[in-house]
């Protein structure tokens, strides 16, 4: 039997674990991951890349690659207005009867696209089955080591190390793994989650569902018109019709909706709900898969327990109303892997990792609540759950962390009714143009590998002071001083963040605001010593942000 040891186990290889060994490479973290099935995902499923996990790719270098890879949508204003271009497909949700009522469908969500005063990127429309690889690749490219067919048999925690087994599914080969962590990215069922006794919170099972991928030609029905998603509010069989690439479709339907027909959901029958959902009687349909799956909304009660790490749909699943779920598991992955480089580096204490549980459980808890209101609403156009949703832009980029890793005041709620950065502790930093080099560059791109430190010129006490703390702690930090390093003409850092003069944020490697002056001090090298020791939770320190 052979033996490996390495910093880090990923279990589970769709997003949330590709990216973590993605984000591990990214810090100079080795990692294995581990995934039972041979290859990435056919299905396309989550869809929605919203704009901050775009900014996540793009600072791995991705962001080219996922737009060329991605359906080009318009805003469906425009859609309207243009007439629908042929080339470009709008990203909304309409309520329809049948597929014929496409063209006159009431469209009743519009998410922005528009991003441009919050965020360097937009949102993107790339099927799970063409993200996969793209993750995989870059991660593979860095240095990651990924085997798929291989499973997880059991684990053991120990006081410094965690234990495991695997095998090679196809050769029956087995390894035994010494880790210092690992992360439970194995899905819905995580058999992690289970091994651990973690109980979960939530509305529970929603209803068993059937998706059915098929080929077909629509064109004469719709007449040139395009869309992502389309809500089939048909009595005789409601669904959801998705688009899958240019010629193939999915269609979503609760089983229950059609029980009285018997429970065999194979080919024929499933042919026969689509003919009747979309009222296309004699338009050929080729049907290629269908895959049962259940609809549901829980929440783990813990994402940590001892090290081992809960992440994506072992932490938290919802209904796929609002595309949030693979974005809270990328955004999950990205947040530990840049604390567990921290703490395996040296640079910061193990409490560091218990504030992913404070950040990450208050959010996906928010957000799932949220795709649950969304999904219960558009079945019912219930206008009190309706009052309650929250603009996904806000959902997107406006969510708050209140932890030890934040030195600012708690924050009643993760995600907040309106949009508001400005430069507060918790908040993602304002999204800022800047010129380096002659290049432009936001804010949002600087902080990646470390911290950053932002002030003017009237603060540059603070970036010395910044440097040396960092130095003499180990601790990655670039500091930039307004008009020299990094040229702000418009002064926007101000203008955005009420910055005091003489005042600095320092930026965490999420790009996060960690804590912020807004004057000067008298031992700015003391101050920041003792900021960065209690954030990182140093040896020590109190870890607790005051």
């Amino acid at each position: 039997m052979d033996h490996l040891e390495v910093p880090v186990l990923i279990v589970g290889g769709g997003l949330t674990g590709l990216s973590a060994a993605l984000f591990l490479r990214q810090q100079g973290v080795d990692c294995l991951l581990v995934e039972r099935h041979r290859d990435t995902t056919f299905l396309t499923r989550a869809s929605g890349i919203n704009s901050r996990t775009m900014e996540l790719l793009r600072n791995a270098g991705l962001e080219e690659t996922v737009v060329g890879r991605s359906l080009q949508l318009i805003e469906g204003k425009r859609w309207r207005e243009l007439g629908q271009p042929t080339d470009q497909i709008p990203w909304v949700v309409l309520r329809a009867r049948n597929l014929a009522d496409i063209k006159q469908a009431m469209i009743v969500e519009e998410p922005s696209l528009d991003m441009s005063d919050v965020s360097p990127t937009r949102s993107q429309w790339c099927g799970q089955d063409k993200l996969e690889p793209i993750l995989r690749d870059e991660a593979v490219r860095r240095g990651a080591d990924i085997r798929f067919h291989t499973q997880l048999e059991s684990f053991t925690q120990h006081a410094d190390h965690v234990e495991a087994l695997i095998t090679n599914r196809t050769t029956g080969e087995q390894t035994t793994v010494r880790a210092a962590y690992v992360i439970g990215a194995d899905g819905v069922r995580s058999r992690i989650r289970q091994a651990l006794d973690i109980t979960s919170t939530g509305h529970g099972s929603l209803g068993k569902a059937m998706s059915v991928l098929f080929k077909a030609d629509f064109d004469p029905v719709l007449q040139g018109r395009r869309f992502v998603i389309s809500y089939i509010a048909n009595p005789a069989a409601p669904g959801v019709l998705q688009t899958f690439d240019e010629d193939r479709w999915i269609f979503g339907f609760f089983c229950d909706a059609h029980r009285a027909g018997g429970d065999d959901f194979g080919p024929e029958r499933c042919e026969q709900i689509v003919r009747t959902a979309l009222d296309i009687p004699d338009v050929p349909l080729d049907i290629q898969l269908t895959q049962p799956w259940e609809m549901s909304h829980n929440v783990a009660d813990a994402y940590r327990s001892g090290r081992v790490f809960l992440a994506g749909d072992a932490a938290h699943v919802h209904p796929p109303a609002g595309a949030f779920g693979a974005n809270g598991g990328i955004q999950d992955g990205h947040n530990l892997a840049w604390k567990l480089a921290a703490v395996l580096k040296g640079w910061a204490g193990e409490e560091l990792l218990d504030t992913y549980q404070q950040e990450r459980h208050a959010v996906g808890a928010e957000i799932a609540d949220q795709a649950w209101m969304r999904h219960t609403f558009r079945l019912n156009d219930d206008g009190e759950l309706g009052a309650k949703l929250i603009d996904t832009k806000v959902v997107a980029v406006g969510h708050r962390y209140s932890s030890d890793a934040v030195a600012g005041p708690g924050y009643p709620t993760a995600i907040p009714r309106e949009l508001t950065l400005k430069g507060e502790p918790g908040y993602r930093v304002p999204h800022l143009w800047f010129d380096k080099e002659g290049e432009r560059v936001s804010s949002v791109d600087l902080a990646v590998d470390g911290f950053v430190l932002l002030t003017r010129q009237d603060g540059a006490a603070w970036a010395t002071a910044a440097e040396r703390a960092a130095a003499t702690a180990g601790i990655p930090l670039t500091a930039h001083v307004l008009g020299t390093t990094l040229t702000d003409p418009e002064d926007s850092l101000t203008e955005a963040t009420g910055l005091g003069s003489g005042g600095a944020l320092l930026i965490r490697p999420d790009g996060f605001v960690a804590w912020r002056s807004d004057e000067a001090a008298d031992d700015p090298q003391a101050a920041l010593t003792e900021v960065l020791d209690r954030l990182l939770a140093r040896p020590g320190r109190p870890a607790t942000a005051q």
